[in-house]
C-alpha cells in the first residue's frame, strides 16, 4: 500500500527553506541600503560631492548662481519667520557662528569658511545659501538652543563637530 503523504512531501515547497531564502534576501538588501547610505554621507562629510548625490549644479555652476543672487541682493522678505529668525541671530551672533564649520560640504562648492558665510557675506549683505540647506539650517538650530543654554563657543563648536562626524560619519579614519 501506497502512503499518500509520502507522495504529495516531494511535490510541495519547503516552507521552512523558502522562508529562510526571503528572509536572507531581505538581510541583504537591507545591508546594500545602508552600505550606499553610509557610503554617501561620508564622501558628502569629508568635502566630497557628486550631483547625483546632492541634486546641485557643479562647482563653478554653483558659485555663479551664488554669486547672481548676491548681486541681486537676497532679502528676507516673504520668507518663513523660522528662518529669518536664523539669519538675524547668525549677524546678532556672527563670533561664534564664526567659530563652527559648516558641513553641508558649501567649503568646496561655495568658497564658504564657516557657519557664519552661510548665513552673512564678508561685506554684511544676506547670503542665500542657508535658505536652502536643511544643514546649516540644523547647526543653527543647534547653536540657537546650546547658546540659550550658556555653553561657550568651544563646547559648543566640539558638540556640533561630534554631531556630524561621530561613529557613522567616517571620524575614526
Amino acid at each position: 500500500m501506497i502512503d499518500p503523504e509520502s507522495t504529495t512531501r516531494g511535490t510541495e515547497p519547503d516552507v521552512a527553506h523558502v522562508g529562510f531564502t526571503v528572509l536572507a534576501a531581505l538581510g541583504i538588501a537591507v545591508m546594500l541600503i545602508v552600505a550606499a547610505g553610509a557610503v554617501g554621507v561620508t564622501i558628502g562629510m569629508r568635502g566630497g560631492s557628486h550631483q547625483m548625490m546632492w541634486g546641485g549644479p557643479d562647482r563653478d555652476e554653483a558659485r555663479a548662481v551664488q554669486a547672481g543672487l548676491a548681486a541681486a541682493g537676497f532679502q528676507l522678505d516673504g520668507m518663513p519667520a523660522d528662518m529669518v529668525a536664523h539669519y538675524e541671530y547668525a549677524r546678532a551672533n556672527a563670533e561664534v557662528y564664526a567659530q563652527i564649520p559648516c558641513f553641508c560640504g558649501c567649503q568646496d562648492m561655495l568658497g564658504h569658511r564657516n557657519l557664519e558665510d552661510c548665513f552673512v557675506t564678508p561685506d554684511g549683505a544676506w547670503e542665500s545659501h542657508a535658505s536652502g540647506c536643511r544643514v546649516c539650517i540644523d547647526e543653527s538650530q543647534m547653536l540657537m538652543r546650546m547658546m540659550g543654554r550658556g555653553m561657550g563657543p568651544g563646547m559648543m563648536h566640539d558638540r556640533i563637530v561630534a554631531a556630524y562626524t561621530g561613529p557613522m560619519m567616517g571620524a575614526g579614519s
